[in-house]
Order: structure tokens, then sequence, then C-alpha cells
């Protein structure tokens, strides 16, 4: 085919037409053209796991480009009470993103004084302590440490519950100390008498004089609890906080798809937590 001073030789068979028609030919010719990734729907466009880590840290990927992780390759972000920048989304058309905090729910602990050290009592009197608020614990132990200063005792150490029907008349479920010597005892009360609300209620006889302290560890804390919320991650902006974030928590994971230029942070209320991040 000669056009001028050029000619264009083609294999037999194909023909090159002017304008759209020659967009069809060049497709039979030689097959469909590839989209655009723009003209590409968000959902069917390739994806790489791919981790842009504050300050520019990454891995590098097969392809040698930085940034790139295989999925096997864990993204591991330490989680401290000041907010930290975790994702950093820069990609063209968003990406969607798998966050968990692995922390464990099984097991939760709170612990505490009941009575301080150095408490005295001179008999015959009783002492109850304050309220502690066990609905969300399983199971409790109870430590004392007793000097008898005078007489033989025995000092009796009750554990009591608050009646759910009026909510001020306590009840004995179980005597978990009888103390008659100076010593350390310790008691294991399982699950009897741990219900909403619990106290000791100690009873000293007449001629004995005592001073101890006493201790509490309740077990076996449910998730999301003022317990919980030691292993609780929060995310949110630049100003998260435990009040304001959006509370991930132990053992739970929660995907996300992030448009470009969008931010997310975390926060603990207190300790530091390890999270794990997905690149989808």
């Amino acid at each position: 085919m000669n056009t001028g001073n050029r000619i264009i030789v083609r294999p037999p068979g194909q023909v090159q037409r002017a304008g759209s028609l020659g967009q069809l030919d060049r497709e039979f010719n030689h097959g469909p053209q590839p989209l655009h990734e723009r003209d590409i729907p968000i959902d069917l466009r390739s994806r790489y796991i791919r981790h842009d880590a504050p300050g520019g840290a990454g891995g590098v990927g097969p392809d040698g480009l930085p940034g790139y992780q295989d999925l096997s390759q864990l993204i591991i972000e330490t989680i401290t009470s000041t907010p930290r920048l975790i994702i950093d989304q820069k990609e063209y058309g968003g990406r969607g993103y798998l966050l968990l905090n692995p922390a464990g729910v099984v097991g939760l602990t709170a612990q505490g004084t009941i009575f301080s050290a150095g408490t005295n009592l001179v008999g015959a009197t009783t002492l109850a302590s304050g309220a502690l608020g066990v609905a969300n614990f399983n199971t409790a132990r109870f430590t004392v440490k007793a000097v008898f200063n005078a007489g033989a005792g025995p000092v009796t150490f009750d554990l009591q519950t608050l009646d759910p029907v009026d909510g001020v008349t306590w009840i004995t479920t179980q005597t978990i100390f009888s103390l008659v010597a100076t010593g350390n005892s310790y008691a294991n009360v399982g699950t009897l008498g741990i219900d909403v609300d619990a106290r000791i209620f100690v009873t000293v006889p007449a001629g004995t004089t005592i001073t101890f302290d006493m201790g509490f560890v309740l077990k076996d804390g449910l998730e999301g609890t003022s317990a919980g919320a030691t292993q609780t991650i929060f995310l949110g902006g630049a100003g998260v906080s435990p009040v304001s974030g959006y509370p991930l928590l132990a053992g739970k994971e929660r995907p996300f798809y992030f448009e470009e230029n969008v931010t997310l942070f975390a926060v603990t209320s207190g300790p530091s937590l390890d999270m794990n991040i997905f690149e989808l």
C-alpha cells in the first residue's frame, strides 16, 4: 500500500481503515486492548499486599519495589497511649485493610486491695469492706496477712453478696477465712458469691486484737469491661482518644476501606498493645 512517500506493509488478511473503524480493525487484527486502570471498577483492579509504613519504611517485594510484602509476613504495629499513625493511604482509587487486635480475651484479670496494710481491729467488733464490683468476672481469689496482737480468735472473714431485690441487704455466701493465729492465708472462692456486688465482712471476738491487710484477684473477665478496656485499641483521627475512638476489642477484627489521602491513627488507654494489619 502506497500512501504518498510511505509504504505500509501488512500481513495478508489484515486491513486498516481510518477513524473508529480503524480501532475496530486493530482489535480484529491484534485482539482487544487492555482498559486503562481508571476505567476498571475498583473491586476488579489488581491489588498488591503492601505496607506504606509511616516515615517510608516497608518491605521489598518480588518485583523489587519498596513497600511490598508477602501476605505471610505479618505487619505489626505497637500501639501506646500516644496516638500513632498506622495507615497513610495514598494509593489512587483507595484500598481495603483488615485490622486485628490479637490480644487474648481469656483470663482477663483485675486485682486490688480490700483492706489496706495496718488495718487494726480490737474485739468485740465487726468491719465491712466497701462494695466490690464483680459482675464482669467469673471467679475470685483473696489473700490475708494477719498479726494477732492479743487473743486467739477466731477472726472470721465472710464473703457477702448484695441482695438484688432490695439492693441494700448483704447476704453471707461463705466464710473464706477463720483465723486463729498470725500468718498468711489464701482462698480461691471460685464462682460462689461472685455475682454483681460483693464485700468482705470481718468479725473479731471479744479479747482479740488483730492487725491485717487483705487483697483480691478477679479472674476470667469479660471483654469490653473495665478490665477488657486495657486490652482495647481505639481508632480514629489524629486526636483519637479512648473516649472518642472506635473500640477494637481484644481478639476482634474489623475491615475498613480507605479512599485516597485518608489517614488512620490508633491509641490505647495506657498499655502497649500490638495490632496486626493486613492490606487487601
